[in-house]
């Protein structure tokens, strides 16, 4: 997927993958980068914070258990103290509990995805994101 920034050339979509699993980070940073993101990687929340502020992004694939602060509290922190309330956070997670998908709806997200993470979901929650 390409967009037009400003006026300017085309460009890739920006996308900034935060998980503290080398693994995990490098598979969901390689299947966004088949559907065409340019991908960041992020082991923990600081390192994640830094990067949004430095950077602009189209999306953001989020780990919920993060050591120190969880996915759930930087979504939090991203859209209620830095105000990316436009920008497409989607959770994902080992833990599919309704209980779990219910806080991260109140926290934030825009959708969510459960570990292991097919191409078919991945592409259900990426239209799902940029759909409006």
């Amino acid at each position: 997927m390409q967009r037009e920034n400003d006026g300017r050339a085309w460009e890739r979509r920006r996308a900034l993958v935060v998980d503290d699993s080398v693994i995990a980070r490098t598979l969901a940073a390689a299947m966004l980068a088949k559907r065409d993101f340019d991908v960041t990687q992020a082991e923990d929340a600081q390192n994640a914070l830094r990067r949004l502020q430095d950077h602009c992004f189209d999306l953001v694939l989020l780990d919920i258990g993060l050591p120190g602060m969880s996915g759930t509290a930087l979504c939090q922190v991203l859209r209620h103290e830095l105000g990316m309330v436009d920008l497409p956070i989607i959770a994902y997670t080992a833990h599919g509990e309704l209980t779990s998908l219910a806080r991260m709806r109140l926290a934030g997200f825009d959708d969510f995805l459960i570990k292991p993470v097919s191409m078919g979901a991945l592409d259900l929650a990426l239209d799902h994101a940029f759909a409006h």
